[in-house]
């Protein structure tokens, strides 16, 4: 993804890696821009639910399109998603760490140009303390699309993030950049074609 004036100026590095990032297969929870604090008290030191951190998906990176070769047109698309919903929760993993869960839903299309039903979508977390990407990591969500649909909407696996901050009911300064990874004529397409994004915020 290539740096834009919507986007933090140090977006595009994809091999940035989150602290203590991890994959687990907890069922999806909640749905959230500002997460919600959550957690049963066994699992915490502390008897509040902790704050999140704020998180924002760019509208330029809400929409992934797939076409074939260089032709931008609707025969030559293999693939079109869309980011529906940004889901997740925050618990305090001891008194000097804040665990945020993250997990997306994903409404997903088929386009005439689609050669078989595997289809891998690539989409980041960034870490933003101030105006500063500290981190990033790039998943890669990939399912098998049912033969008989032509849409098809599907949930990543839950990412588990722990910042080194105290998990103190209050707001922090660190935030979460997360979106689709593209390319740049991939973002150069979002963004001639920006429209009103599907995801849900709250």
């Amino acid at each position: 993804m290539s740096p834009d004036s919507h986007m933090p100026h140090d977006l595009s590095h994809p091999h940035r890696l989150l602290p203590r990032v991890a994959l687990s297969g907890f069922v999806a929870l909640g749905l959230l821009t500002a997460l919600a604090g959550c957690g049963d008290e066994e699992s915490q030191s502390v008897s509040f639910a902790p704050s999140c951190p704020l998180t924002h998906i760019p509208p330029e990176a809400a929409d992934y399109y797939q076409y074939e070769g260089k032709t931008f047109t609707f025969p030559h698309l293999v693939t079109r998603a869309s980011i529906l919903k940004l889901q997740g929760d925050c618990l305090a993993a001891g008194r000097k760490d804040l665990q945020t869960r993250i997990a997306l839903r994903f409404v997903v299309s088929r386009g005439m140009a689609a050669h078989d039903g595997t289809v891998t979508l690539p989409w980041f977390i960034a870490v933003v303390h101030g105006d500063k990407i500290v981190n990033k990591h790039v998943f890669h969500h990939t399912f098998q699309f049912p033969a008989n649909l032509s849409s098809y909407t599907t949930d990543t696996h839950v990412v588990t993030v722990d910042l080194p901050i105290p998990p103190k009911n209050t707001e922090s300064d660190y935030r979460f950049e997360v979106g689709f990874q593209l390319t740049k004529d991939q973002l150069d397409y979002n963004e001639t074609h920006l429209k009103k994004v599907d995801y849900q915020a709250y």
